[in-house]
This record gives structure tokens, sequence and C-alpha cells, in this order.
């Protein structure tokens, strides 16, 4: 971490059960500790009921303050409702001016953003919600639906967006702390289960895209979603409204306040590897082979969603096919699975024991069939088996089999069994997949890696398979 040291961390997590205040810091050093807070209507602090008052900010400044409120030189008047990424990184290119607002509320005081930025010990940040709800629509009946390409689009326009914001961060301040708030659920009293997985999914997506930006630029990530779903109904007290209560923004509060002592003293070594996989390389946009190929988006989102990597020389490959072991041991990090005993294959005893678990997940998930005691790990996959296994974990995660009303146009698919059929339709159905003409769907072609990536992508973020 950048600023504070040891002790200061430890005085921090005192605070956490005793009341004891920063002001021993100001007292040694004859300054202030200064707290900026950044972002959309979460960080301004809207309610339940859509007024302005105290949000998840205004809690942790207390949090750091103990005692003594004026321990603590704390400003939001740069957080506003309806903020996206792009707005935050506007403002502070643009340095706009804006009043002081702290926890009296809106003072008489102004500053640019980029003097707040210089002065800040710690910024928190929590943005990117408005970018992605956007393509997210609520009818008049309550239907929901997804534009599932502006998802996308919108996904990777926040990961970029949230790089350069960190970048003017640290150009103006390189030893501030920035604790970035996750996303979480804002709709949970949706009784449709299919839009709440749809809608978990995408949050999902998003949280993993912003923990793989916030790590690679030294930032703290808070991942909330779980906290507030455990409790929405305290929470998210309002169905009508998707801001928090006082309870919610408090408990964030804590939360990220742990998170920041946590990784102040260094012991949060491994904390998040059961969320992604760190990848070979460090990419920057993000590997060196695919500008101008047409899967550029998709591979991104796939490494950004933390179940695709890279090759240590930098590169993706987005042509290479894919063999049957890749592709299980992504579906299996791709979407948690996890296995209570080994497989039953003889063929993969050669393999790393993560792998070995990975497809042992996939064979307890009903995703493959023992055939004889082989799985064929090298073989390439084939775009029927493809659609087989996304099927069957489609029917895994939703409790029933899907049966289509009439099977996809291909006419060379007719030999194949029902199963088959049924997945090749399932994911035609979705637009996940395409024939090779209109009507071949050339079932025992072999997939790339790009290819993979795009399936990948549409059914995470479709939320069904």
């Amino acid at each position: 971490m950048k600023k504070l040291t040891v002790f200061a961390a430890l005085i921090l997590m005192v605070q956490l059960f005793l009341p004891f205040s920063l002001n021993v810091k100001a007292e040694e050093t004859e300054e202030l500790f200064n707290y900026l807070a950044l972002g959309d209507s979460l960080a301004a602090g809207m309610d339940e009921n859509g007024g302005i008052g105290y949000g998840y900010a205004d809690y942790l400044a207390l949090l750091l303050a103990g005692d003594d409120e004026e321990a603590v030189e704390f400003n939001k008047g740069f957080a506003y409702p309806g903020y996206t990424t792009e707005d935050v990184l506007k403002d502070i290119q643009a340095d706009v001016t804006k009043p002081i607002t702290d926890l009296t509320g809106v003072t008489k005081n102004t500053t640019t953003i980029k003097q707040a930025i210089k002065d800040a010990d710690f910024i928190t940040l929590s943005v990117g919600a408005n970018d992605v709800l956007k393509n997210v629509k609520q009818s008049e009946t309550g239907q929901f639906t997804f534009d599932l390409a502006g998802v996308t689009k919108s996904i990777q326009d926040v990961a970029l967006n949230y790089e350069k914001i960190f970048a003017a961060i640290y150009e103006l301040n390189p030893e501030v702390d920035v604790v970035v708030m996750g996303l979480y659920n804002p709709f949970p009293y949706i009784q449709d289960a299919s839009v709440q997985t749809q809608l978990n999914t995408l949050v999902s997506t998003m949280n993993k895209a912003l923990l793989t930006v916030v790590e690679k630029n030294d930032g703290i990530y808070s991942n909330v979603a779980e906290l507030i779903a455990g409790n929405f109904t305290t929470y998210l007290p309002n169905p009508q409204n998707i801001h928090l209560a006082a309870a919610g923004y408090s408990a964030v509060a804590e939360m990220m306040l742990n998170d920041f002592i946590i990784a102040v003293l260094g012991d949060y070594e491994g904390e998040y590897d059961d969320l992604i996989e760190t990848p070979a390389i460090e990419a920057g946009d993000y590997f060196t082979d695919i500008a101008g190929h047409w899967g550029n988006e998709y591979i991104n989102l796939a490494y950004m969603g933390g179940f695709m990597n890279g090759f240590e020389n930098g590169t993706f490959k987005p042509n290479a096919n894919v063999t049957r072991v890749e592709v299980l041991s992504v579906i299996a990090r791709a979407f948690e699975l996890t296995a209570t005993k080994p497989a039953p294959f003889k063929d993969i005893k050669d393999y790393p024991l993560q792998t070995q678990n990975e497809i042992a997940a996939a064979y307890e998930a009903g995703l493959v069939k023992e055939n004889g005691g082989s799985f064929n790990p090298k073989d390439n996959i084939t775009r029927a088996q493809f659609a087989l296994i996304l099927t069957r974990l489609s029917n895994s995660l939703e409790g029933e089999v899907y049966v289509p009303t009439a099977k996809a146009p291909f006419t060379d698919i007719a030999k194949y069994d029902e199963e088959t059929q049924n997945a090749i339709t399932l994911l035609y159905d979705l637009q996940l997949v395409q024939g090779q003409t209109a009507d071949k769907f050339n079932p025992a072609g072999s997939m790339t890696r790009a290819q993979l990536a795009k399936i990948l992508v549409l059914a995470f973020l479709n939320g069904e398979e």
C-alpha cells in the first residue's frame, strides 16, 4: 500500500472495536487525515427514498475520525447522482471546481478536483453501475430486457475508463491509497428466477472486470455484492429504489475500511484467488496478437472476467483450436464449479491437480460422460460437443432439461442424437452460435480460442447457460 504506515493501520483496526480518533496522527504530524470520495449517488449519499444524506463515504469518514470528527478532512463534493465513469474522468480532465461537502453538508468553501486529489491521503471510488444499467430496461409491466451487445461494450468501457481514472489520480498524487466499491444487485426483489440469474451474472462479470483493473493499479477492492444480497431487506428496504438505507451504507463503510486495513497490513495474500486467476502476463490491451481481430472485445472481456488467459509471450493465439481439457477447465473456472471427488478418467493423471479438479467438477456437474474411463483431453473440442457441454451446464443450473419447440434450421445435425440436436438448438435460440451457412452448422468442426471467448462471454452475460 502507499501512504499509511502499519502503525496507522493498527490505529484504524482498534477503531473498529473501540472509539479511537485519528487525531493521534494529527497531533504527531500537525496534519489532518484527508479523505476524498469520488463517484455516483452511492458516494453522494442518496437514500432509499431518493433524498441526499449520509452515504457510505460519510460513515467511512466517521469511522476514520472516531470520537473527533475534526480529525478528518472529508469531501464528497465531487460525487454526483447519475455519474458514470466517463463523468468522473471528464471532471478530472476539466479540473472542475465544486463546493466542499463534508459531514456537516455543503459548505461555502470550494476546491478544484485536481487540488482535492493532490491533498488526499485516501480516496474512495464508486462508479460504473450507471454505465451498465442503461442497457437494462424495465417495462411498465415490470418485464426486464438486457441489451447484451450494449452490456458487453459498457463493461469494456468501464474497465478502460477506470484505467484512465487511476492514471489521472496517480499522476497528481502517486502516494494516495484508492479503495473501489464493487457493484451489487440493485433489484433483489424481482421474483423471476431467470431475471435474477441474469442480474447476478451481470454484477459478477462487472465485479471481476473491476477487480482486474483495481489490482493491476495497486488499488484496494471491496466486493460488497454478497454483503448486500445477504441482508437486502434491511440494506435495500425500498423495492422501488436501488439505493441503500443507512444500515446498508454503514455496513459497506465498515467493509471498505476493513479491506483497507487488511491491505495495509499485508494480510490479504491469496484472498482473491478464488475470484480471478493471475494471468501469465500483465496485459494492457490485453494481448499482442488481437489488434484488429474480430474477437478482440470478447477476448478482452474473457480475460477481465478471469476465465481465459494468454500465454507467457503475451499472445492469446485467437485462431488456435481449443482442446477438450482447455474447454472444461475454462468453464469450471468461469462458472465456479467445484468437485467433491476425483473424476473417473484414467487419461488425465498427468495433468496438474488443479486441472484434474476442474475436469472432476465438470464431470460431477454432468457436463461430460464417463465414456469407458477415457476423457481424451488432447482432442480438439467439436462444435457439437461444446453445445452439449453448455446445454448440460444450463440444465444443471436451471434445474430442468431444455426442450425446444422446434429444432434449429441446420440440415447437417439430423444424424446426431436428440440431446445433441436440442443442445445446438438452445445455443442457436439464444444467439450464442450461428451456422457456418444458413442451413449448415458444421457440428464436427473445431472451435478456436476466439470463438470460445465469444460464446462464454455471451453465455455468462445471458445468465441462463
